[in-house]
């Protein structure tokens, strides 16, 4: 299944980059000269002690608590095995939604710990700071939080809960996220997130924020072998950030309607 996917992927890219507009183009070139040259400039700084958090970063955080307080956990880790639940956010961006994760499992009984998996890790903001120095900093704020400044495609640690949250399913979104189409990947990434996670009958929680990517997404989690569970369309409360979105649980394993106490 990994080689189709695989070619399968690499001929879509093939056609699709033959579509792409002039515009597009010299986009894709300039971002995969930048992204290749901040990959390299590594060097961070720790943030200053007591540092306040972004406005923008409060925001999704509270974003975030209301579209974690849709789904019924208890019903979707009911399967999990048993032991402290291992969640990656992949694609963490600075990791702001760690404290989220970990408060909210914590809340429900659980033993957390927490990944934050970012490819693009080094992206600079206009303190001087990177992502990755950011997401040092907020993995510091939970008792077993790690960012990890690398392609999700070379994890290889099993986990229980990963969140894939707008993920990069068209050219168009991530380019203009400043990535080059070389990165956009997202079959491998559905098949490889499902691998780690079967073994433990583990979930993913998948976003995204518009009825075509959604479309994109669901074709691909059910070719990889994902069983669809529960599904809200969401709105959050201040629109001023972000649009409205689907969100869904995505099971590795047949649901069973036996409810099990959390751990």
């Amino acid at each position: 299944m990994r080689l189709k996917i695989r070619l399968n992927e690499a001929m879509k890219l093939k056609t699709r980059s033959s579509e792409m507009s002039l515009k597009e183009r010299f986009q894709n070139i300039r971002n995969t000269i930048d992204f290749y040259l901040r990959s390299q400039v590594r060097w961070g700084r720790n943030l200053p002690r007591g540092k306040p958090i972004k406005a923008i970063d409060a925001q999704i955080q509270r974003e975030f608590k209301e579209f974690l307080n849709l789904f019924n956990w208890n019903l979707a880790l009911s399967q999990v095995t048993l032991g402290p639940l291992v969640v990656a956010d992949i694609g963490a961006r600075n990791f702001a939604l760690a404290p989220v994760i970990d408060q909210h499992f914590r809340s429900l009984g659980y033993q957390t710990v927490v990944h934050g998996i970012e490819i693009d890790a080094y992206r600079r903001f206009t303190d001087f700071h990177t992502r990755a120095d950011y997401g040092y900093d907020f993995a510091k704020k939970i008792e077993h939080g790690y960012y990890h400044p690398v392609d999700f495609l070379t994890w290889q640690k099993p986990l229980h809960l990963a969140f894939l949250l707008n993920p990069f399913v068209s050219i168009e979104a991530l380019l203009a996220w400043g990535l080059p189409i070389s990165k956009l990947m997202p079959k491998e990434i559905f098949l490889h997130a499902y691998q780690l996670l079967k073994p433990q009958a583990g979930i993913v929680v998948l976003s995204n924020t518009s009825e075509e990517e959604r479309t994109i997404s669901f074709d691909i989690a059910k070719e990889v072998g994902f069983i669809f569970g529960e599904e809200h369309l969401w709105e959050p409360e201040d629109l001023t950030l972000q649009t409205p979105r689907y969100g869904v649980i995505l099971y590795t394993v047949p649901q069973n309607p036996i409810k099990l106490d959390c751990l």
